[in-house]
């Protein structure tokens, strides 16, 4: 028996083998890199970025310190880098750092990429324009739908400027935005900024008033809109300096001119939640107001100069320099409220460590309590910009922000996964920044056709923007206007495919690429492309078999023998191959079984004849050519049956067996 396995294992060993030479390389190509010391120390330069064959796009590549595979939930990691050294855009990567969709069309700097819902589809949302502009921006938001087409472009009712801080489509079906506006305002009682002197100070100052503002003082005005997002229309305007005193700032007015206006406030996030009222964030007061969405009254502040909590954690609850990104946090009934602490601002530059935190909330007793900070190790110091997000599982997506450094934490604030997009000795430099860092769910058709190109061989395929892409059909003609035939299906690996065609297949001329999805459906088919001197079937040879017209047919296996000598002799070499292997294996089981019949056997002499008996007392026989003359009794003799079906013998006077009715000696 374990001959007769061990055969059967170098057989299909063997065949394996075979087989596998005819199986195209489909080249890995790493959009990541992990835990690389080169990439944190700039070796690969401020700014790495991958680039592709097929396409003329770029997208920031990853340095995962703790991959976020481990925190694969379907979802897409949403970015907007820009800075010093990178080129401004918009990306959508998957879970192993590789792009799924990125754009660089948009004038101006891109921030705060979303995903939002809006009358029940799915649209993406971000912000372009100009951010020069006093620390925010004037630009549009753009809605992007599913096939990537505009949507909407939305601006500020009024023809105030956008801002690019805020966009939020609410649960209303409405749109919530920032916006600044340049305003004269009286600022008389405000205490104007004395700069620092370079003389010592005398042993007793004068007591001398600090210089005022002027009364005719120009401020850049903090306001938010919520408008009809298909007119328009302005439902709800509320404006900071008529709910709050221009001396709870603590950025010192520096410049109040019309040119270099003031911004005291600085709101950076709004949230409308199913109350109907407001929850802001004021950079520039240090303070998440909440505020009455029917008289824009101010109901409490947490933190600031005016702050209406208790603080039950000395402090580290209501104490938070230069916020971002206040939200309520979900399912907590508005006991819980969480935002990123940069823990510095343009005047503050002390802790040098910023981080998420979530503050519980008693609103009965007005007390406010840390409930989890989720820190980094080593320390991100983030002076401006950041966000956090509590995750449909539970889990905390933190953006550092000025920092290109993106995390997800346990509830209980464990590091989970950990990407960087910017080298960690470049952190604070500025190079790489991206305002906020989110995950969503997101599914994508795009509507244009995927990208094929060859290069060195090596046939390359991508499709911008399609999240159903899960295996290319890959296709050759030998003419471009002629009937396609499969050349080989393989998976889908990262943004870009890589397909060597020259591992041993026969290849026609013209080569093109039909995206499947999982149920291995075409959603798109590319351009074909002539691959030259790649291929290696001759344009003149006709093909044996009709296939179907279009990769939109069934697309069932259709490779069939092309007629060409290189395919015939391939084939012959195969067939002759295994046949010799067929034949030994038949040859070694035969001789195998031979043996193991022979084993069973045992001689007796009879008459100086030799026949074969069992270990069961059967009869002699009476000649050794009685047993030849039945060749089904040598076989079963062989195979070591136990009831063997011989012929009646010949009356032998020595044995001792019983007669039959006609007087010869039976088998019993």
């Amino acid at each position: 028996m374990g001959s007769r396995i061990a055969a059967w294992q170098a057989f299909l060993g063997c065949l394996a083998f075979l087989l596998m030479t005819f199986i195209p390389d489909c080249e890995a190509h790493n959009e990541a890199l992990q835990q690389s010391n080169e990439y944190n120390y700039g070796v690969l330069g401020p700014y790495v970025t991958n680039s592709f064959v097929s396409t003329d796009v770029t997208a920031p590549k990853l340095n995962f310190m703790k991959p976020f595979t481990a925190c694969d939930d379907g979802s897409y990691i949403f970015l907007a880098p820009r800075g010093e050294t990178a080129n401004s855009s918009v990306c959508i990567l998957d879970a192993t750092g590789s792009l799924i969709w990125t754009t660089h069309q948009y004038h101006g700097q891109a921030y705060n990429l979303q995903a939002q819902t809006y009358k029940g589809e799915q649209y993406l949302t971000f912000w372009a324009g100009d951010n020069s502009v006093g620390g925010h921006g004037v630009g549009q938001y753009y809605m992007l739908d599913k096939h990537y087409h505009i949507y909407r472009s939305i601006i500020a009712a009024n023809d105030l400027p956008t801002d690019l801080h805020a966009f939020t489509i609410t649960a209303d079906d409405t749109a919530l935005l920032s916006v600044y506006k340049v305003t004269q305002v009286d600022l008389s009682t405000v205490p104007a900024y004395i700069e620092p002197s370079n003389h010592p100070a005398p042993a007793q100052p004068a007591r001398v008033p600090p210089p005022l503002g002027p009364p005719d003082g120009w401020i850049w005005e903090s306001m938010f809109q919520e408008i009809d997002i298909e007119t328009g229309e302005l439902l709800f305007e509320w404006r900071a300096s008529e709910h709050f005193e221009y001396t709870a700032s603590y950025d010192p007015m520096k410049s109040a001119t019309e040119e270099e206006s003031w911004d005291w406030f600085h709101i950076n996030s709004v949230e409308k939640d199913n109350r109907g009222n407001y929850l802001i964030s004021a950079r520039h007061l240090r303070t998440i107001a909440y505020i009455d969405g029917k008289t824009g009254d101010v109901l409490w502040q947490l933190g600031g100069r005016s702050n209406s909590f208790a603080d039950l954690s000395f402090g580290m609850a209501t104490k938070f320099i230069g916020q971002h990104d206040a939200h309520w946090v979900p399912n907590s009934n508005y006991t819980s409220l969480s935002f990123f602490d940069n823990r510095a601002d343009w005047s503050y530059h002390t802790e040098k460590r910023s981080y998420g935190i979530r503050i519980d909330l008693d609103l009965d007793a007005m007390t406010a309590k840390v409930g989890q900070r989720f820190l980094h190790d080593p320390n991100v110091y983030s002076v401006s910009q950041g966000s956090y997000q509590t995750l449909p599982n539970g889990n905390v997506l933190i953006g550092y922000g000025n920092n290109g450094v993106v995390t997800e934490y346990s509830p209980d604030g464990t590091v989970l996964c950990d990407a960087y997009f910017e080298p960690s000795k470049r952190w604070t430099s500025g190079d790489v920044q991206s305002y906020r860092n989110l995950k969503f769910n997101w599914t994508g058709m795009p509507t244009t056709q995927p990208k094929v190109a060859i290069q060195d061989g090596i046939f390359y395929i991508s499709w911008l923007g399609s999240t159903e892409t899960t295996e290319w059909l890959i296709q050759h003609s030998s003419l471009d206007n002629e009937t396609f035939h499969e050349l080989v299906q393989v998976r889908r690996d990262g943004f870009e495919t890589a397909v060597d065609l020259t591992a041993g297949m026969l290849v026609r001329q013209y080569v093109q690429a039909t995206a499947l999805d999982a149920r291995g459906r075409p959603l798109a088919i590319s351009d074909a492309i002539d691959i030259g001197y790649v291929a290696t079937v001759p344009s003149d040879e006709p093909l044996d078999m009709t296939l179907p017209d279009s990769p939109y047919d069934d697309l069932e296996d259709d490779e069939e023998a092309d007629g060409t000598e290189e395919m015939d002799d391939t084939f012959e070499d195969l067939q002759v191959l295994l046949m010799w292997m067929v034949l030994a294996l038949g040859s070694s089981l035969l001789a195998l079984w031979a043996c193991r019949g022979l084993r069973k056997r045992r001689t007796v002499v009879i008459d100086n004849e030799y026949v074969s008996k069992r270990d069961d007392d059967l009869p002699y026989r009476e000649q050794l050519r009685q047993v030849w003359s039945d060749p089904w009794a040598l076989w079963a003799r062989m195979m070591g049956r136990r009831s063997t079906p011989y012929r009646r013998l010949v009356h032998d006077a020595r044995s001792e067996g019983g007669r039959s009715s006609e007087g010869d000696y039976a088998l019993r």
